[in-house]
């Protein structure tokens, strides 16, 4: 879990390498890359909202089990969160060809694993209330119609919006930096290259 934690942005990157080196598809951008980019950063701004710092860095942390807010209908909002954009990158530049599934297919191998070796961890840290919270909440596809027993929020400071956005500012740089990667690989030719 250490490995994958420690360099999971970098693997994500080197996903990010793969697509770029793909010849954009289309002329036109699917609606649907733009509705899964809004809704992974409704998502990410979601979990940032509740979630401490432990969630960042190289190491894995956990100094308490988050089960309020999203937490409450997700084990892993961020993963989710990192699957849509991922998704939406996809689209953009490839649109809906079958190399845009390979890829997607890819990504979500690495992240259900990643999300998968997290929860060992956590069942090992937090162990019976790790597998009550486990049992009712599901990892990616939340059940909003299932009443939910959310903590109290007393012992957790709840971030702004705009605070949890401030907080993931070296993501949001990213992400801005890669979307100008992919506009300038989609209006140069570099045919030379390949």
């Amino acid at each position: 879990m250490n490995f994958l934690y420690r360099f999971r942005g970098w693997i994500l990157g080197i996903f990010a390498v793969a697509l770029w080196l793909f010849p954009y598809q289309n002329d036109w951008v699917p609606v649907s890359a733009g509705i899964l980019a809004a809704l992974g950063i409704g998502v990410r701004v979601a979990a940032r909202r509740v979630i401490g710092r432990h969630s960042r860095g190289k190491e894995v942390a956990a100094p308490r089990l988050v089960t309020f807010g999203i937490y409450a209908h997700l084990r892993h909002p961020l993963y989710l969160s990192n699957l849509c954009i991922c998704y939406a990158f996809i689209l953009f530049h490839l649109g809906w060809q079958m190399q845009s599934f390979f890829l997607a297919a890819l990504v979500s191998v690495f992240v259900f694993f990643l999300a998968n070796s997290e929860n060992l961890f956590l069942e090992k840290k937090f162990g019976n209330e790790y597998l009550k919270w486990a049992s009712r909440t599901p990892m990616f596809v939340p059940k909003f119609s299932q009443r939910t027993e959310e903590n109290s929020t007393e012992n957790f400071c709840q971030r702004s919006v705009f605070n949890a956005i401030l907080s993931d500012a070296w993501t949001w740089s990213w992400l801005l930096f890669y979307t100008f990667l992919l506009l300038v690989r989609r209006h140069l030719d570099f045919s030379f290259l390949f």
